[in-house]
């Protein structure tokens, strides 16, 4: 039963997720509230982190049964790696404005360092640092960590390309046309 809960937690984390990052919630809290709006990025960070910190918590730290032994080596290096790569794709972004301390300026189609090897680095990284706890931690409730974030990651970058193509037009399909969407050089 535990483990059915905490798969509806992190499938209605994605969801809310998900929602709030469209362009239907942002217009929406800009046309109901646009002193709100001012600090959406921001409140959106916050959400995102006050909803990931306890799901991670309840999937890493609880007790759990083991689906076969788990490889420290291994998993640390992939886990590290992941990290590693989260650390580069972040690094096209200015940190202010990402976290939403600083107002948004005009969008601007990155595509060098992480984005001229892949249209969604910080997915990539996820990809790679999941597995990476999973391998660390094999257990149920890590492996049902790893399928539900595939499957959002697979959704999630459609749902974003989408908005980018919106926003971006010709210039992004042609990016498209030229680099992979999750997984360098393959996918």
């Amino acid at each position: 039963m535990e483990i059915t809960i905490l798969g509806i937690a992190w499938v209605f984390y994605f969801f809310v997720h998900s929602f709030l990052a469209s362009t239907t919630a942002k217009a929406l809290i800009q046309r109901k509230s646009p002193f709100l709006f001012t600090y959406y990025r921001l409140l959106y960070n916050l959400i995102a982190l006050g909803g990931l910190i306890p799901l991670l918590i309840q999937s890493i730290l609880t007790p759990d049964a083991y689906l076969f032994t788990g490889s420290l080596a291994l998993g640390s290096a992939i886990t590290v790696i992941g990290l590693v790569f989260l650390f580069l794709a972040f690094q096209a972004f200015d940190g202010a404005e990402f976290l939403g301390i600083k107002a948004e300026g005009k969008p601007e189609l990155v595509q060098t360092g992480m984005y001229g090897f892949v249209r969604h680095p910080l997915y990539f990284a996820t990809i790679i640092l999941i597995l990476g706890l999973f391998l660390l931690i094999p257990t149920q409730k890590m492996g049902l960590v790893l399928l539900i974030s595939y499957v959002y990651l697979m959704v999630g970058y459609r749902l974003e390309e989408r908005k980018l193509v919106a926003v971006f037009g010709e210039e992004y399909t042609t990016y498209k046309k030229r680099v992979k969407a999750l997984i360098p050089y393959l996918y």
